[in-house]
């Protein structure tokens, strides 16, 4: 019965294109935009290597002046085989048969001389990225449409790909002539250059597009993009500072700049110049986060705090304040990040992500009750799981041990490595309430899910050596050490531990050894490598060690084996001082309490 039907359908398509054709391509389209896959190739608006500027010229194109033919409606009949073969090619690419999809539409293409068929079956051959398909798909739409700039930049890129280059430069010249003015048009027919990865063929290419206009601004920013991109420092800079000769509010000149000189590790230099840039433009909130982020990354804290300050005086956008309330973290401006992040928590969309900051920010203060009240805050987000963590361990610090097992207990792990946290937080947290072989225990049960896992062998170690099992915790970091013999963490605790629990200290001194040149400036290590010196006599040079070491961090631990080295040499006074500061801080902590025991007595 369908077949009889549709063979009276097909005979009464007799009627003229001019009512029925726009009908079937509207279908298509239609078509098109209910299947998955076909709005994949309607979207592939960046055509490619086409640097996604095809997609923007069709809005552009009328203001610009360009007559597209694409509404124009082709002289041919729509006979059954026609419509047979669009359906059929429709069906195909829904179906993900590209090659299909292609010969259908290609065929009906070169039949009706349609340019948007033309254009369809180019689309799906940069979907497909079929290069061969998309020559001979662009090449039938270029003589369709031979003015439309999208048309112009798939065939040009398609040519480069071919290097076809004497012949690319045809269209890429044709691509500025059509443009709206010089500058737009070398910005795309250079932008199409991007692909070619040869630089002789890259430079070649370039020279031509840019002969006669050597001393426009737009191409001395180019040059030096290339220049960039080449890894020709010198002649980047060369290129940069004569764009800005010519035009000093050049901010894409400038930015390059910067980031040129960063590159080149001239950080003082980048930071002048943004200065500069933000004398002009205070208002430029790009500028002022990028300012920020290289004063940061200086160590200039009080700059930084100051341009923190400034930016969140204006009118800015929550991933602003976001990224300003982190940079303030990093220089410990702890109160300007917190207030930040409590503006960030106004905002509904960032709420969660707000209070989980909030939260880690008042754990690393010892603020316990506030991060608990923070951390609870946390409804929803990225951050969920984390924040659910972070209350347990809250609770462990605020020794609310029973709490924090509930929650753990009744924590649901959306994957194996969520598993496995739960369980070494759960360890931790029996860690702290002193029950160290039920920690163990835990440990031995994650690393039955994770033999290899590192983090686990580590935490296992370290609880070994809390009830005098230093063969396991050695056992331990050496399976680690054979894996990674470059384990910055595991060299200093098993160097450590020997030269704290062991006499063994030639053998801790060569373990720390490897450890410090791994890593030359960790405070952990500087202030074990001060120990073992202090265990073998060394003491002038264990202070050097132990004194970088506590200047770096005023950790209880550290300031303890400070303060007694610097006794042990005589200055009783500078060791008391020490001592004294870090008690104020640190009362309960066993390491100090038991030094200053033995020496203040």
């Amino acid at each position: 019965m369908f077949n009889k039907l549709f063979k009276i359908i097909t005979r009464k398509l007799t009627v003229s294109q001019t009512l029925f054709w726009p009908f079937v391509l509207s279908f298509i389209v239609l078509a098109s935009g209910c299947a998955s896959v076909a709005d994949k190739t309607e979207s592939t608006a960046t055509f490619a290597n086409t640097n996604k500027q095809a997609a923007e010229t069709s809005a552009k194109e009328t203001s610009a002046g360009h007559k597209s033919t694409a509404d124009n409606i082709p002289g041919t009949e729509l006979d059954s085989k026609l419509l047979y073969d669009l359906l059929l090619a429709e069906m195909a690419l829904q179906r993900n048969d590209y090659d299909l999809a292609f010969k259908k539409y290609y065929e009906a293409a070169k039949k009706t001389r349609d340019s948007r068929l033309a254009k369809k079956v180019t689309r799906v051959t940069l979907f497909s990225k079929n290069d061969e398909q998309t020559f001979k798909a662009v090449k039938l739409w270029s003589e369709l449409q031979p003015d439309n700039i999208d048309v112009l930049q798939i065939y040009a890129s398609s040519l480069i790909n071919r290097k076809q280059d004497q012949e690319a430069l045809k269209y890429l010249k044709k691509i500025m002539i059509k443009s709206r003015d010089f500058d737009e048009g070398f910005q795309r027919a250079v932008g199409l250059l991007d692909t070619i990865k040869e630089p002789s063929r890259l430079t070649s290419l370039f020279a031509e597009l840019a002969k006669g206009h050597e001393d426009r601004v737009i191409v001395k920013l180019n040059q030096a993009k290339l220049s960039f991109k080449l890894g020709d420092n010198v002649g980047a800079e060369r290129h940069l500072n004569e764009a800005l000769a010519i035009n000093p509010d050049y901010l894409e000149a400038s930015m390059l700049k910067i980031q040129l000189l960063k590159k080149q590790h001239r950080p003082q230099e980048a930071i002048a110049l943004l200065e500069k840039l933000l004398k002009k433009q205070p208002e430029n909130i790009n500028l002022g986060l990028e300012l920020v982020r290289m004063l940061v990354a200086q160590k200039q804290v009080k700059k930084a705090d100051r341009q923190i300050k400034c930016l969140a005086s204006m009118d800015i956008n929550p991933e602003v304040i976001f990224a300003i309330s982190l940079l303030a973290i990093e220089i410990n401006q702890l109160d300007d990040a917190k207030k930040s992040l409590e503006r960030l928590y106004k905002y509904r969309l960032y709420a969660s992500e707000a209070a989980y900051f909030i939260a880690q920010l008042e754990a690393s203060r010892e603020n316990y009750a506030e991060a608990a009240t923070w951390f609870k805050r946390v409804k929803q987000g990225r951050y969920t799981f984390e924040a659910y963590l972070g209350l347990a361990i809250v609770y462990s610090q605020q020794e609310k041990f029973d709490q924090a097992f509930k929650l753990l207990d009744h924590s649901q792990a959306g994957n194996s490595k969520q598993s496995l946290e739960i369980l070494q937080i759960k360890a931790e947290v029996y860690a702290q309430a002193k029950n160290y072989k039920k920690a163990y225990e835990i440990y031995t049960q994650a690393l039955k899910i994770a033999p290899n896992n590192h983090d686990l062998l580590y935490g296992r170690a370290m609880l070994a050596e809390k009830f005098d099992r230093i063969d396991l915790l050695e056992k331990d970091l050496h399976a680690i050490l054979a894996e990674n013999p470059k384990d910055n963490q595991a060299l200093n605790a098993l160097g450590y531990t020997l030269a704290d629990r062991t006499d063994r200290y030639q053998e801790a001194l060569q373990y720390i050894e490897r450890a410090l040149k791994i890593n030359p400036e960790d405070i952990a290590t500087l202030d074990s490598m001060g120990w073992v010196l202090h265990k073998l006599g060394r003491n002038e040079e264990a202070l050097s060690y132990l004194k970088k070491a506590y200047d770096k961090d005023n950790d209880p631990e550290i300031a303890a084996h400070y303060g007694e080295v610097l006794w042990v040499l005589g200055k009783t006074e500078q060791a008391r001082a020490i001592w004294h500061k870090a008690l104020k801080k640190y009362p309960q902590h066993e390491v100090l309490v038991g030094t200053t025991i033995r020496y203040l007595k």
